[in-house]
């Protein structure tokens, strides 16, 4: 009986540490990826300026992306210099690359899955340039 409950507490915390919402950053990127159902809140990446991007000769595009193969909705956000809160710029389905549009001092933009926006699977998305 003692051996059968350690293997079903084992077994729930493996599930548990397999599948956990994740944000990757670096210097050419910010990435966040969704294989769980987030909380209220959602799951979001860091914040990006695109100004800070490109004025750093990084780029001279940054780029925003979605890969995988789940089912969710990723919702792309931007906040302008006093801005309260997050302004809704477009929701994606499916794999997606495109350029983002802006650059203006003190905007930002992030990506995430809101609450009751993920079905199954995984998407990884956020920014490169």
């Amino acid at each position: 009986m003692k051996k059968s409950l350690i293997v079903i507490a084992l077994l729930f915390l493996a599930m548990l540490f397999m599948s956990v919402n994740s944000v990757t950053s670096h210097d050419l990127h910010e990435y966040a990826t969704v294989d769980t159902d987030p909380a209220a809140a959602g799951f979001w990446t860091n914040e990006v300026s695109i100004r800070v991007a490109k004025s750093n000769r990084r780029a001279d595009e940054v780029y925003f992306s979605i890969r995988g193969t789940g089912l969710m909705t990723v919702t792309l956000q931007f906040k302008c210099f006093g801005d309260a809160t997050w302004t809704d710029y477009n929701t994606y389905t499916t794999v997606t690359r495109l350029v983002i549009e802006g650059g203006a001092a003190g905007e930002l933009w992030r990506a995430g899955v809101k609450d009751a926006d993920y079905t199954s699977g995984n998407m990884t998305f956020g920014f490169d340039w």
